[in-house]
């Protein structure tokens, strides 16, 4: 073995001994518990608009659907019903332009218009349908983690700019192709 190759192998073992704590901190965090009381100072209710420039484009199904029959296709895919094809039916909150909220000490409800659904989230964890959900605080976040078999979704919500703005992460992991997507709304 050269003098190179051993340097170079002891500068990956470094990088990945600095990376490992760090990703077992972030695993750790996406598993904590989540707190049930809401922080004084976040209060989501309103009407909330989208803001299209801030935010990430609604999943293409029609695209999603194209490449995941080829997956099924090829053999990489099993399970259709963990398609990220259902994505936008299970959490609207990736295609809904408009947002009314209304929280209150343990649960918040929110009415969305592309989907034209209604969906109340209480703080804890509940089973709904063939959900998995829990939701609750992580600091000045609401975090909403639902599970169904090989689909597992989390949602972040949080306030900025004096809480005219309301941020929302989501994170949708299928057996197909994974979605991730920012939206912003603004208070109207």
């Amino acid at each position: 073995m050269t003098r190179k190759t051993t340097d170079a192998s002891r500068s990956r073992a470094r990088r990945f001994a600095n990376t490992c704590p760090v990703v077992v901190i972030l695993a750790l965090a996406a598993c904590a518990p989540l707190a049930t009381t809401a922080p004084p100072a976040v209060d989501f209710t309103g009407q909330w608009l989208l803001d299209s420039a801030g935010s990430s484009a609604a999943p293409d199904l029609t695209e999603i659907r194209r490449r995941e029959d080829r997956a099924v296709a090829r053999g990489r895919q099993t399970n259709a019903s963990a398609s990220a094809a259902f994505a936008v039916q299970d959490f609207p909150i990736l295609g809904a332009t408009r947002l009314s909220i209304e929280q209150s000490r343990g649960s918040m409800g929110i009415q969305y218009d592309a989907a034209g659904s209604y969906r109340d989230i209480s703080w804890g964890e509940r089973q709904r349908d063939f959900w998995k959900v829990s939701a609750g605080w992580q600091e000045q976040a609401l975090v909403i983690r639902s599970e169904r078999g090989d689909v597992k979704g989390r949602e972040t919500l949080t306030l900025e700019q004096g809480g005219k703005v309301l941020r929302v992460a989501v994170r949708v992991e299928t057996a197909g192709e994974d979605i991730e997507v920012v939206r912003v709304y603004r208070r109207r």
